[in-house]
């Protein structure tokens, strides 16, 4: 399919022109990752991105530019370990692209994976005899800080350079502290990203949920020990079982920091029963509106328990206000014509129906049955 030729067989390398299937150890001198690679271009542009030029163990090697080696490819073009420099890799032959031609009969050499020298995730370097130290490659270091993880029966593990790994389990083993008898063979998935430091990088270790830098729990039938950063529920009735004490068929996921981003359509959660948050500060922003709905709509801890102060409805409260400043007009009208049984004023009467008048016209210029007024909020809308 590809526009670029694999047949390298031009090149001084026997290797490439041997027939069969026998697996040569070879020692990785160089890899071309990206096109910075002086090599790029001459194999293939991207299709080389993954090659390794390579030293067949047990010869002699006098070459000082690694353009002088010969080159091999990923033999797996879905799961791929790129390997560091002096890692060994297993070398093999097959048909290059040109399999589907009649002609095409021409071999390329393809590795096929890290050997684990020394059983580690971090790397299996190791270097030639005419060097001093070991280099796995430019700004590449030995990491003393990561473990290998401990495996359970069964398990199907993969482990990162740095201390990633992904883990699907399920087995009762007495370092698996996920399962027991009654939940064994159920399975689990852990994916967890930064170890716990235990002051080594050779033992065996599980994965921590509390002190792992990010992990995401995927289970069946079990209970996983997360601490919980707040335990804080009093919005309602009845807590929410304890991260650490259910057990059953959940997802968890744990970090520093969780950020969830949908940049084209919604983010929504549904619950059979409870949906709760707790945190320090809480916050809700929208654009355009806020909407909550249900039975019964309570803020406080305190309104909750006892159903006491329930929220006023704006327009019904401000009719009757309108009524009582109605009347209030009225009863100061009254006042300001009351007189005497002799047909005199009543002074004292008259000052307290102005009085009254200017407090029913002043509260009739605050409301606006069904529109906006001073009283009632320009957000905040109740049933």
């Amino acid at each position: 399919m590809s526009k670029f030729s694999r047949n390298f067989n031009t090149l001084d390398n026997r290797f490439q022109k041997k027939e069969g299937t026998k697996f040569i150890p070879a020692r990785v001198k160089d890899v071309i990752l990206d096109e910075t690679h002086p090599e790029y271009e001459l194999f293939g542009g991207p299709n080389s991105v993954g090659a390794v030029k390579y030293e067949i163990l047990a010869k002699d090697y006098t070459y000082e530019d690694t353009k002088e080696l010969a080159i091999a490819f990923p033999i797996n073009s879905a799961v791929r370990e790129f390997p560091l420099l002096n890692e060994i890799v297993l070398l093999t032959t097959a048909p290059d692209n040109t399999i589907n031609n009649i002609k095409g009969s021409n071999k390329v050499t393809y590795y096929t994976t890290v050997v684990g020298l020394w059983n580690h995730p971090n790397h299996n370097g190791s270097p030639s005899q005419n060097e001093d130290s070991l280099n796995l490659g430019e700004d590449i270091e030995e990491l003393e800080i990561v473990n290998p993880l401990q495996p359970y029966p069964g398990d199907l593990i993969l482990e990162g350079r740095q201390g990633q790994s992904l883990r699907f389990s399920g087995y009762k083993s007495d370092k698996n502290t996920l399962t027991d008898d009654d939940n064994n063979g159920d399975p689990f998935i852990i994916i967890s990203n930064g170890q716990e430091e235990i002051g080594n990088g050779y033992d065996h270790i599980t994965e921590n949920i509390n002190l792992d830098d990010s992990s995401i729990y995927m289970t069946s039938n079990h209970s996983v020990p997360l601490e919980q950063i707040r335990t804080k529920y009093l919005g309602l009735n009845e807590d929410p079982t304890r991260a650490d004490q259910y057990r059953g068929a959940q997802v968890i996921v744990n970090s520093g920091r969780l950020f969830f981003n949908a940049y084209e359509d919604d983010i929504n959660f549904s619950s059979e029963n409870k949906f709760s948050v707790t945190s320090n500060e809480l916050g809700l922003d929208a654009e355009e509106y806020i909407g909550l709905d249900a039975k019964k709509i309570y803020l406080g801890s305190e309104a909750r328990r006892f159903e006491s102060q329930p929220a006023i409805l704006g327009d019904e409260l401000e009719v009757t206000l309108k009524e009582v400043a109605d009347i209030l007009i009225r009863m100061g009208t009254a006042f300001n014509s009351a007189v005497t049984t002799n047909g005199g004023s009543v002074t004292s009467l008259i000052q307290i129906g102005k009085t009254v008048i200017e407090v029913g016209n002043t509260l009739n210029n605050t409301l606006n049955v069904g529109g906006q007024s001073r009283l009632k909020s320009k957000k905040t809308f109740i049933e």
